[in-house]
């Protein structure tokens, strides 16, 4: 009988996403303050889970492979729980896998756009992190910080040069052959826009998530330390899914904002619960679309 790999990947994904949710205590529901802001936070969320779909499908169809946006959302969808999974490459894999499957495309190719995709995005929302550090005149230590990582990603990704350094660093770091995707900026260039407005939704949603959850008014700087918390939080190497560590360097962004740490806290942790919620609405949307078309 012949293995499915991406049911296998599908159902145990959902099997450590439960299993991480119970360890770290992520499912409390806190007390909302203005209801209306915490439903236009669902709905800019939402969209924006719908152009993470697309940035994807973009990159895909951009390099030539004919894939139709339902078919890019359905994959990115079906996907999305594998980042519970120990080691940072799974959901990765997961929406390449099921192209490969549903297409016939070569699997190592799939494998090298989606991580592509993930660095684009890493990169995408590193930068809006350290703008907000800016807007917050929190750029010193942190600011700088920030601003170096990167710098330092744009040349790994972009330049041949760094690209060797950091692939032969990473060799005898690990002693292991470790291939990080080296990007043309020219067909960056043409996926950009998805990118943007992917983030640029997501952190318009956190904003209307804090100022549900707190009776103070806030500002809108608060919003952009989602783009960073949640980008470092995925270059974590230990936590699956960045849980705990997009919490922590959310909570010190927001009370570097001005928040009080109570507020800054609940927020923080709330997120959590907020963007899960934001997994399920695309993941049950990718497969309705996967069983209607099949």
């Amino acid at each position: 009988m012949k293995i499915s790999w991406f049911k296998i990947f599908f159902y145990v994904s959902l099997l450590f996403l439960v299993f991480a949710l119970i360890r770290n205590d992520y499912l409390k529901i806190p007390v909302i303050h203005h209801l209306f802001y915490l439903l236009i936070s669902f709905l800019f969320l939402f969209t924006g889970f719908l152009l993470n779909g697309l940035s994807w499908t973009k990159v895909i169809q951009n390099s030539n492979y004919k894939i139709k946006n339902k078919d890019g959302i359905s994959s990115a969808g079906l996907s999305i729980f594998g980042k519970y999974i120990p080691g940072k490459l799974w959901v990765i894999l997961g929406r390449a896998e099921f192209l490969t499957k549903k297409f016939g495309y070569n699997r190592k190719a799939m494998s090298s756009l989606s991580l592509n995709t993930q660095f684009i995005s890493l990169w995408i929302g590193l930068l809006m992190g350290t703008i907000g550090l800016l807007f917050i005149n929190q750029f010193d230590i942190y600011g700088i910080s920030a601003l170096l990582l990167f710098v330092f990603l744009s040349l790994v990704i972009y330049t041949p040069i760094f690209h060797r350094f950091f692939e032969y660093i990473l060799f005898k770091t690990v002693k292991k052959t470790i291939s990080i995707p080296r990007l043309n900026f020219a067909d960056v260039i043409r996926v950009l826009p998805w990118f943007f407005l992917n983030w640029g939704l997501w952190v318009i949603s956190f904003y209307f998530l804090g100022q549900s959850l707190t009776e103070a008014s806030i500002t809108f700087n608060i919003s952009w330390g989602f783009a960073l918390a949640a980008s470092l939080g995925v270059m974590a190497l230990i936590a699956p899914g960045g849980l705990g560590v997009r919490e922590g360097i959310l909570t010190g962004y927001l009370t570097l904002a001005g928040l009080e740490v109570a507020d800054a806290t609940t927020i923080a942790v709330t997120s959590r619960l907020w963007f899960l919620i934001g997994e399920v609405f695309i993941f049950v949307l990718g497969m309705m679309i996967h069983k209607l078309k099949n």
